[in-house]
């Protein structure tokens, strides 16, 4: 064979992703293919036991069993259909008088006693905070089926936090500590004939670790999602690997993105032809893919620029992996930010070797939800539920309490004593956030006594609002930065900066944030907000200013 060492590399890639999509599709399992991945690179990995515990990592957790929407039912043939249990009504009502009388913590919801109901948040809309936050439920029997009827034009007004459905609704953050329920709120049910139009981005990972089998199950899921949309609705796929492939821009022409979807596996795009020649033969193979690496955050942006080209919609985006992001030149909170500045939800699908927790934070971080899933044929199922989810929902609102921290966010919905369901989702109200760009300020009024660097009082929010932020994100250093106005000599006002930026560090030290994350600087009267032309405006230079500095 007369081929360079790196054609050789190439060689032995492709020959070895060739034999392994060829077992895969004899044997039909999944794991077997995972399997031989990892025996054929064992003699080149450094670390087997790594490779051994990701495999691990694949299997369900016991029970596994996912619940995807498949149709609608009344809730009155939920009622009719299951036997009343007694056994579960009473504990049911046990642990929610506990819960309710503040005894026990709501966290013990998420592992209620099972019922033939689930209820999931698809997402929380906190854009409208603090007047208002929106939560997205989905509520199925055991089989799939969207419950109807559980917030009729009865329900549609504010009702009381013990309605006999919507029994309960918590807000726990800072200023709630005792997890208080929510007085009142209101329950509406969103369904096809009244929802806004989707605006539909899915970004889909095709790098070699997808394989040739499971590449065209999920395309051919992708074109099944396609006949769930209406005329109203449109759609933008993205392919990615190292490199970002626009298969179809956004569009709401059927008939346009049902032709440009190819479902080609992995050898649609041509993005290096391997040749192949032998001394003994004249023949030459050649392998059109996509290409290697995974750029999850690059894919995704591009998904939210095509999002950019619509409005009145409810902007959606799908990001599908197998693995974590290793080709990206930009990062997860780019994408965070970008999704939230456009009103973008991403709903994520982590599958295979994945690391779930970036995909988990830029679900939770822009409004959607993680989907985990362990085998191809959920494909079409997972896709689905997210559209169907966006059709047929409950959402539920409220005002919340005004609190600079994470908000943790909890419901019980009982449709009968024995057919109870908890939901669980959060949202982040720090004033400095884990996905904010380093550099990202955020200015504070302290009004310090003229001279004094003691903190008032009136600025104990102000101290604890950083704390809250900076416990939110352990690996955050801020910069404390003072300023003055220009009343006093110009040295003395830069050391008087100084002192009072100290002063709040030593508050935020007290509170338990180590001195390492903590930058004083002082800038005296140098750097005035406003003209020094009135108390008033003094007033605005005597400011604190929080700047992110390492993340």
């Amino acid at each position: 064979m007369s081929v360079s060492e790196h054609n050789l590399q190439n060689v032995k890639e492709a020959l070895s992703w060739k034999l392994l999509d060829c077992i895969s599709v004899i044997f039909g399992i999944m794991k077997i293919r995972i399997l031989l991945f990892i025996m054929l690179l064992l003699p080149l990995a450094g670390c087997p036991h790594t490779l051994i515990k990701q495999v691990e990592e694949l299997r369900p957790p016991p029970g596994y069993k996912p619940i995807y929407q498949v149709a609608e039912k009344s809730i009155d043939s939920v009622l009719n259909n299951v036997p009343f249990s007694a056994m579960k009504a009473a504990a049911f009502d046990s642990m929610l008088t506990l819960i309710e009388s503040g005894r026990l913590n709501p966290d013990s919801m998420i592992v209620m006693p099972s019922s033939s109901i689930s209820t999931s948040v698809m997402g929380i809309d906190d854009r409208s905070y603090p007047d208002s936050i929106h939560v997205k439920l989905s509520i199925k029997d055991e089989r799939g089926h969207f419950l109807r009827g559980l917030a009729g034009p009865n329900r549609s007004k504010k009702i009381s936090g013990k309605d006999s459905v919507w029994r309960m609704l918590i807000d726990s953050c800072a200023v709630n500590p005792q997890k208080s329920p929510c007085s009142q709120f209101s329950v509406r049910e969103i369904s096809e004939d009244i929802r806004k139009p989707i605006a539909l981005s899915m970004v889909l990972d095709h790098s070699p670790s997808m394989g040739e089998m499971r590449a065209r199950k999920l395309q051919e899921a992708v074109r099944t999602t396609m006949d769930m949309l209406t005329d109203d609705d449109a759609i933008a796929v993205i392919k990615f690997t190292s490199k970002i492939h626009r298969e179809i821009p956004l569009t709401s022409n059927y008939q346009t993105y049902t032709t440009q979807l190819k479902i080609d596996g992995l050898r649609g795009i041509q993005s290096s032809p391997i040749s192949i020649s032998f001394r003994s033969s004249k023949d030459t193979v050649e392998e059109e893919h996509y290409g290697g690496g995974t750029a999850i955050y690059d894919g995704a942006l591009a998904g939210i620029d095509e999002l950019k080209k619509t409005s009145n919609t409810r902007k959606v985006m799908i990001v599908f992996s197998d693995g974590g992001d290793n080709a990206s030149k930009s990062d997860q909170d780019s994408v965070i930010r970008e999704a939230r500045k456009q009103g973008v939800n991403i709903y994520t699908i982590a599958y295979g070797i994945t690391d779930e927790e970036p995909m988990h934070d830029l679900a939770e971080q822009t409004g959607g939800k993680m989907y985990r899933i362990y085998s191809s044929k959920e494909f079409p199922f997972v896709l689905a539920d997210i559209v169907k989810s966006m059709k047929n929902h409950y959402l539920i609102s409220y005002a919340p309490p005004m609190s600079s921290d994470i908000h943790g966010v909890y419901g019980i919905v009982s449709l009968r004593t024995d057919l109870t369901s908890s939901f669980h989702g959060f949202y982040d109200k720090t004033i400095l956030h884990a996905w904010d760009a380093e550099g990202t300020m955020h200015s504070a009024l302290i009004e310090f006594e003229r001279g004094s660097s003691a903190i008032p009082s009136s600025a104990n929010q102000v101290v604890m609002d950083i704390f809250n932020s900076l416990k939110s994100a352990p690996k955050m250093s801020i910069e404390i930065r003072g300023h003055t106005d220009d009343i006093g000599k110009e040295e003395d006002n830069e050391q008087l900066s100084i002192s009072r930026a100290q002063s709040v560090a030593g508050a935020l030290i007290a509170k338990g944030i180590a001195k390492s994350r903590l930058i004083i600087t002082g800038k005296g009267e140098s750097m005035p907000l406003v003209p020094n032309d009135s108390e008033e405006s003094r007033k605005k230079n005597r400011r604190t200013e929080f700047i992110i500095r390492n993340k």
